[in-house]
């Protein structure tokens, strides 16, 4: 019996599709008993201790200039490094009075990284803190953060 060409593209991306699955699902059980991998090079940063941030309100923007691309701000009795990326099209954003701001479109967003003006309708993202057993702040660009991730351990180190 010979198939159609219409029976020959079922079966070939059926076939197909359950390989996908297969090794997918392979790929994500020899992940979990992976150890964590270190981050890339370049992509952690050591931005001081918590001395250098003394204040809530202090937004630290050395880090801001490519190919960095991130603040440290403390607000809330948290530090925390928001991307200096805006989310509209990308532009470096820059510490403008009080806010973060996108000089390409007039994006604004409060200190949180929330857009609170122009025409960026997204949080930034904010990239992994931690604070080593010796009192450095380390920012580690590999994990990100969006919004609804913030609460996230990793996503901010507490200062007092």
């Amino acid at each position: 019996m010979q198939m159609t060409r219409r029976q020959f593209v079922v079966v070939t991306t059926t076939t197909a599709a359950c390989a996908a699955c297969a090794c997918g699902g392979a790929a994500d059980a020899l992940a979990a008993d992976a150890p964590a991998a270190p981050a890339p090079a370049g992509m952690s940063f050591d931005v001081g201790t918590t001395a250098d941030f003394a204040k809530d309100g202090a937004v630290v923007d050395k880090f801001a200039a490519k190919p960095n691309l991130f603040f440290v701000v403390r607000n809330g009795g948290k530090l925390y490094a928001p991307s200096a990326k805006c989310t509209h099209k990308g532009c470096g954003v820059k510490q403008k009075a009080g806010t973060l701001a996108c000089p390409c479109h007039d994006s604004s967003f409060d200190l949180m990284g929330i857009p609170k003006g122009g025409p960026a309708k997204t949080s930034l993202i904010r990239y992994a803190i931690t604070k080593t057993a010796e009192g450095r702040i380390i920012v580690d660009k590999s994990k990100q953060f969006d919004e609804k991730q913030w609460d996230d351990p990793a996503a901010f180190v507490k200062v007092g």
